[in-house]
């Protein structure tokens, strides 16, 4: 698995906020994203913000306890 950044909050509509550390190859929209115990969390929709300091908008799957601050992944 490849981390992708971190877990922020969750946003009014229920996604999860991600900020994304690795700006200079950001996941593909569609990408499956998992925390850090390999639990599946949900799939990316959205890219949002500055091309250099870009977020992300997950779509949560089931209600897995997520921590603010958490490394969250994609798997290649």
């Amino acid at each position: 698995m490849r981390k992708i950044g971190y877990f922020l909050h969750r946003s009014i509509t229920g996604r999860y906020v991600v900020k994304i550390t690795n700006s200079d190859k950001p996941p593909r929209l569609g990408s499956k994203v998992y925390n850090s115990e390999g639990r599946l969390l949900g799939v990316l929709v959205d890219l949002i913000g500055p091309v250099k300091n870009p977020y992300a908008l997950i779509k949560p799957f089931t209600t897995v306890e997520v921590r603010q601050f958490e490394d969250v992944y994609v798997r290649w």
